[in-house]
């Protein structure tokens, strides 16, 4: 498949996907038409759609047929829906008016005839609207197996290995009529060029050529250092100046370089210089331009080469310059093998030479990718003799190298096995599905950085909006935190469409082949590999959806909330949970079973659960009370039992505590439920230190809490509110004792400060002179708590 011909696939794709603005208009104009009328447009539609199916040849526009009968089958469903609520009508006042009756009104018996012929008018339209939509589904069928049975055709065609005689022996045996078609294409092309062109036509071609080459090269040149002149010294100092540059750099690319090769396409037509043959070769070669246009434009938004503080990918240099003439080789390869089956096509050459003019192409696109992987994989090597040590792989960095090779291998090893649209289709599939992938980062990546910038609370943008509505600014910011991640899962679900639009229609029902292979009932339950392959492909989709969600909760939208640790921890866990039950709900539901027979297991199961999984029942309950209820929440300084320490992350099944040797305590969260548990900072996060010492009889009271009324005012983790104070406590033994209390911010503060304020006591009544006596008393005697 050429890539001219991707843009339009991925429009196809996209509006078969989303069949909602078809379905809607289809049920605007069911809604303005009598149901009746659109009924018989419908059927003639339908009609011609058969009659074109018939007659279309195997490269006719199958796409444009099914769109046709999709929208038949929308209208006629909107019909049925029609008529339906008007039969409702007429049978309601056929059951008010009752049965037959002997002596009745004469009008009463005319107007229960006309209602009844009604009914069963309606009736009948009813019928007819749903067996017409049910033979526009099966139409549709019909086209996806038409257009199933060529990709399979086109793609799985096996030829002669390249690596035989037999191969070469045809080639050879059609040369010559190949060379004498192509001669004569060029001879018809030149003679049009030497004869039709007029000095007005040859003025014409030197005008548009010349601006053509004004356009790629003074004006982008122009435009790239302007934009990256005004990034650097007029634009404010935000994330958004990276994006925004290298979107800047992908729009003045891609534009001047399509309008350029449109020019000179458009001189040569207007200076009449080409036959039909040479024009259509032209503007398909100007197609590919354009995609090659886009591809080197995007390799330099993305390398910018010593320019590595702007770059959006974190690589080096290095690595940069490594890679800034594969987006060039790329987009030569593209044009080069665009041309190679376009001139086939036109001079209607023989099948082994449009088989080599593909196996041409596999061989670029596969040396193309290897040369990239053995680029990036000689930097790796290099990257670690320097660093004298194996650096750490990003597995999903690993993960895409060997999937590069292992693609490598397998396009090789189907050419060699004659397989040469198959490793054509592989190679073209990986280079367009990295344009669409990097296109889709870059744009998420622009769009994510506009919105938060322009919508950050402290931003100008921010502020009038919040000004203006009556929000606050940390509504306003979290407001563009949603509104970015929507529109970059949008943008990722049509890039994802635009990546599988290159194979078209023909691998949708790949996996109801491989389900008719064979079936397993189970219990009533018939399970097909097809649906074991949309399970798993379910459950890795909804768990990856959910990571990245849980991700994004943790690190962008909930720190930018006043939630505070704990609450947030609640939120990301039970968001998490509920997350995996229904992506393990969608894969249940992909394998074909019922919610329902779910319930019926869970039932039959109910009696084990309660006895052998109490314990873990128990404590999932416990958790969900806990991050529900918030009695302890991370942060807190708690004491069960005899331990005592920070609650450092509440699960689901057990809450993790970080105690004073700095190890892990992990309780069960039934324990922190069912069992006494004493949080020191749950109502109120302060901590209490209290003094209690005694001196001899002798010695001044007044003096004593005066002297440590200073210490407490001096200390800088003491608080003034609640006020510090000092009492006597009691009279024994000849001694007075004393009990001080303070307070600090945390109790984590408390044994620390309580040290600090015994040390500095101690000192004050030694320079104040009082005895050793009183000295050693105090210190014999202090004690103090928390």
């Amino acid at each position: 498949m050429k890539y001219v011909e991707f843009t339009c696939r991925i429009l196809l794709f996209l509006c078969l996907f989303f069949g909602s603005a078809e379905i809607a208009a289809a049920q605007s104009t069911a809604g303005a038409l009598d149901p009746v009328e659109t009924l018989d447009q419908s059927a003639s539609e339908l009609e011609a759609v058969r009659s074109s199916l018939q007659t279309l040849g195997p490269d006719g526009d199958y796409d444009a047929l099914r769109t046709r009968s999709q929208t038949v089958a929308a209208a006629s469903d909107a019909s049925a829906e029609a008529l339906v609520s008007r039969l409702a009508a007429v049978q309601a006042i056929l059951e008010t008016i009752g049965d037959p009756a002997e002596g009745e009104a004469p009008d009463v018996v005319a107007q229960r005839s006309e209602l009844t012929l009604e009914r069963d008018e309606l009736d009948s339209n009813v019928k007819r609207a749903r067996l017409l939509a049910t033979a526009a589904r099966e139409t549709i069928e019909t086209i996806n197996r038409v257009v199933t049975d060529r990709f399979n055709r086109n793609t799985l065609e096996r030829v002669a290995s390249p690596f035989s005689a037999s191969y070469w022996q045809n080639v050879s045996d059609n040369w010559v009529v190949d060379l004498s078609r192509l001669s004569d294409f060029a001879t018809a092309a030149s003679s049009r060029v030497a004869n039709a062109v007029t000095p007005q036509g040859w003025a014409t071609i030197g005008a548009t050529t010349a601006a053509a080459i004004f356009l790629v090269l003074p004006v982008r040149l122009r435009l790239k250092r302007f934009g990256q002149n005004y990034a650097r010294d007029r634009a404010p100092h935000t994330r958004a100046r990276r994006s925004g540059l290298a979107v800047w750099f992908l729009l003045v690319g891609s534009i001047t370089g399509s309008l350029g090769v449109t020019l000179l396409v458009q001189g040569l037509e207007w200076a009449d210089a080409l036959t039909p043959a040479a024009s259509s070769l032209a503007w398909n070669l100007a197609l590919a331009s354009v995609f090659g246009a886009v591809v080197v434009s995007m390799g330099d938004a993305y390398l910018l080469v010593d320019r590595g503080s702007w770059r959006l990918l974190p690589i080096s240099d290095q690595t940069a310059r490594a890679l800034r003439f594969f987006p060039v080789v790329t987009a030569l390869i593209v044009l080069i093998g665009t041309g190679l089956v376009e001139v086939n096509r036109i001079v209607g050459a023989s099948p082994p030479a449009s088989v080599t003019a593909n196996l041409v192409t596999a061989v670029f696109h596969v040396v193309l990718l290897a040369s990239v992987l053995a680029v990036l994989g000689r930097l790796r090597t290099l990257r670690d003799r320097e660093a004298e040590e194996v650096t750490a792989r990003l597995p999903l960095v690993t993960a895409a190298m060997l999937l590069g090779w292992l693609t490598v291998t397998v396009c090789v090893l189907a050419i060699a096995r004659g397989n040469v649209n198959l490793a054509l289709l592989i190679g073209r599939e990986i280079v367009w599905a990295v344009v669409v992938i990097a296109g889709a980062y870059l744009l998420t990546t622009a769009v994510d950085d506009l919105i938060t910038t322009l919508l950050a609370k402290d931003s100008r943008a921010g502020r009038a909006v919040a000004r203006g509505f009556g929000f606050r600014t940390e509504t306003v910011q979290q407001f563009g935190l949603v509104v970015s991640i929507l529109l970059r899962v949008m943008i990722s679900f049509f890039a994802a469409g635009a990546v599988l639009a290159p194979l078209g229609g023909g691998t949708a029902p790949a996996y109801t082949q491989l389900s008719g292979i064979t079936s397993v009932a189970v219990a009533g339950i018939v399970i097909q590999p097809g649906a074991v392959l949309r399970a798993i492909a379910a459950i890795f989709l909804g768990l990856g959806a959910v990571r990245l969600l849980d991700r994004w909760m943790n690190n962008t939208f909930l720190p930018a909330t006043s939630l505070d640790a704990g609450a947030r921890n609640s939120v990301s866990t039970i968001l998490r949970y509920v997350g995996i039950v229904v992506a393990v709900s969608w894969a249940v539901s992909m394998l074909g079973i019922g919610l329902e027979r779910v319930a019926l297991l869970a039932s039959a199961l109910s009696v084990g659960i309660g006895f052998g999984l109490q314990a873990i029942t128990q404590n999932f309950i416990s958790g969900l009370i806990l991050l529900a209820e918030r009695p302890v929440k991370i942060g807190d300084t708690i004491r069960v039992g005899a331990d005592e320490g920070d609650v450092k992350r509440i699960n689901v099944r057990s809450t993790e505590i970080q105690i004073g040797d700095r190890s892990t305590l992990i309780i069960p969260n039934s324990e922190l439920i069912t069992k006494s548990v004493r949080n020191m900072t749950l109502a109120n996060p302060l901590g209490r230190v209290q003094i209690t010492f005694s001196v001899p009889m002798e010695e001044d009271p007044d003096e004593i809490i005066a002297i440590l009324l200073d210490l407490f005012a001096e200390h800088e983790a003491v608080l003034d509110e609640p006020t510090p104070s000092v009492m006597i406590d009691s009279l024994v033994d000849g001694k007075i004792a004393f009990n001080g209390i303070s307070f600090v911010s945390s109790p984590r503060l408390v044994y620390g400060t309580r040290s600090d304020l015994l040390l500095r006591l101690l000192r004050r009544l030694k320079s104040r002179g009082f005895s050793a006596e009183a000295t050693l008393s105090s210190l014999s005697d202090a004690a103090g708590e928390t």
